[in-house]
């Protein structure tokens, strides 16, 4: 168990040593990947993670290639300066018996000085043993109506869920309140969210709307420049049935494995806690996956 530690730390530290290399050109095309000790005079001291300290001369230090602008969604202008990402896991199995796992889904982000906008799709399907186990959908929207200068901001969010396996045939749940930067440095923010809402089941057992708080906690840690881990936690306490609330927690771990074509890994983790639930509907419904992230 100590060796398996020590070899995953060993990698890990690599791994982000590589990240956060600097690129040096030698003469003859070759590239070296370390930290710049001192460029002086026409030599250059790299400090390789195998060869030890370098010094270097006739060689450049590779500069990054400038940011291309962004056209927007396939070139269109459509979602110009948005951040557009699209993934997908898929796990199935054949023989004794045959299983089949689908997650798909879409994020959209976008901030300016006045508004930030938080878009989510996503999709699971999971087939055991030639039956049907999971089938669902939902789409979230939160936008954050920003002050300048301000630590405070404003925000309304919403999202609409189908589930096949759940008593009603689906979910909408609308609402807003006031929001607090809590922590915000270079790498690393956590927001606290505070406000109203109504929730109304179609199909259920229970047609009314249900008014109810919200209470919300995000956080992003960018651990290196393609390493992120993100969690999120939002409560909504019922104002119809004192003591009734839902409750949904999500993680997501976001690792850069090519940086050329804005590939990454992802796993993500997700709970729904409903005190009261619908009809046969359990009270905790969790969900993992991993899948692969790809900007467009």
């Amino acid at each position: 168990m100590v060796m398996k530690s020590s070899a995953l730390l060993i990698f890990l530290f690599a791994a982000t040593s590589f990240v956060n290399a600097a690129e040096v050109l030698l003469p003859n095309g070759d590239i070296l990947h370390g930290e710049i000790i001192e460029n002086k005079d026409g030599q250059i001291k790299l400090q390789h993670p195998s060869l030890g300290l370098l010094t270097l001369t006739d060689a450049q230090i590779k500069l990054p290639a400038a940011k291309t602008p962004d056209s927007g969604l396939f070139k269109t202008g459509l979602l110009e300066n948005w951040s557009r990402d699209v993934e997908i896991g898929i796990k199935g199995s054949e023989g004794n018996s045959r299983n089949l796992h689908i997650h798909a889904g879409t994020r959209l982000t976008y901030e300016d000085t006045i508004k930030r906008w938080d878009i989510k799709l996503a999709y699971d399907s999971s087939e055991d043993s030639g039956e049907q186990s999971r089938n669902e959908f939902f789409a979230r929207f939160n936008r954050d109506f920003l002050i300048p200068n301000s630590t405070r901001f404003y925000f309304t969010e919403g999202q609409y869920d189908w589930d096949e396996f759940e008593d009603w045939d689906y979910r909408l749940n609308f609402g807003g309140g006031v929001g607090h930067q809590l922590i915000k440095t270079d790498d690393w923010f956590v927001n606290g969210r505070a406000g109203l809402g109504v929730s109304k089941e179609f199909g259920g057992e229970d047609p009314e709307s249900i008014p109810e708080g919200i209470l919300g906690i995000e956080s992003n840690w960018a651990i290196t420049k393609r390493h992120s881990l993100e969690l999120t936690n939002s409560l909504y306490p019922s104002f119809k049935d004192i003591g009734e609330f839902r409750n949904t927690s999500a993680l997501n771990w976001k690792i850069g494995i090519d940086q050329l074509n804005d590939l990454s890994l992802k796993i993500g983790l997700k709970n729904e806690f409903d005190s009261n639930p619908s009809g046969d509907s359990r009270k905790n419904d969790f969900k993992y996956h991993l899948s692969l992230v790809i900007k467009i």
